[in-house]
């Protein structure tokens, strides 16, 4: 798949409604959950209200498809078991989101 249509699928998904998710941690630590939204341009990030525990995001972090398709084909060898993370980190200090967002919503439409 594209990134161009894994966005379009997240999008998508979020379009009119605020979706909580947790992250997906390669290593066993405890995924923590956030609120993702959208404008049907880009993607709002914010901490959880309905699951625990939260992310601690101080502010609402703005997700670009333009940082979305630097970061997809990263997520791709990530679930092929690959280790990303200096490369990602690079890119982004939300991959954590990206990711979350690319494993949960980019594949298919969801029912909530």
């Amino acid at each position: 798949m594209s990134p161009e249509i894994a966005w379009n699928n997240i999008i998508r998904n979020l379009r009119g409604k605020s979706i909580e998710l947790p992250t997906v941690p390669k290593i066993k630590k405890i995924p923590v959950w956030f609120s993702a939204s959208t404008d049907g341009n880009m993607i709002f990030i914010d901490k959880a209200s309905k699951n625990q525990p939260s992310s601690k995001l101080s502010m609402t972090r703005k997700l670009t498809y333009k940082i979305f398709q630097k970061v997809y084909p990263l997520y791709l060898k990530r679930e092929q078991g690959e280790s990303v993370s200096i490369e990602v980190t690079r890119l982004t200090v939300d991959q954590v989101y990206y990711f979350s967002l690319m494993y949960h919503l980019s594949k298919k439409e969801i029912d909530t």
